[in-house]
């Protein structure tokens, strides 16, 4: 997944770009991985027990190229649907810091 786009992304889209740089990175940290998670989780949810299967020994090797590789080949639209998640999270990321600045 291409982590560094969806950082930077974030970063742009919720103004993060702002805080003090120690606050961007431990903010950026907890973000990026809320993202991926929800992401891993879509990815899952599409594939059937046997390309879970071929998925887990994929992911066995600790290549994350490999892992890269296996979601492309065996997930339609793939990148759409990483556009997709990182789109509803930087939504739903938005409507929590509009909701911290309005309290």
């Amino acid at each position: 997944m291409p982590t560094q786009s969806i950082q930077q992304d974030i970063i742009k889209e919720l103004g993060i770009d702002e805080l003090p740089p120690a606050k961007q990175e431990e903010v950026l940290a907890a973000m990026t991985e809320a993202v991926l998670k929800r992401i891993t989780l879509v990815l899952l949810e599409s594939l059937s027990e046997e390309k879970r299967n071929e998925l887990e020994e994929a992911s066995k090797t600790g290549d994350a190229g490999k892992v890269n590789e296996f979601f492309v080949a065996n997930v339609p639209n793939y990148e759409k649907l990483i556009q997709n998640e990182v789109a509803k999270f930087k939504q739903d990321m938005a409507q929590t810091v509009d909701m911290l600045l309005a309290a």
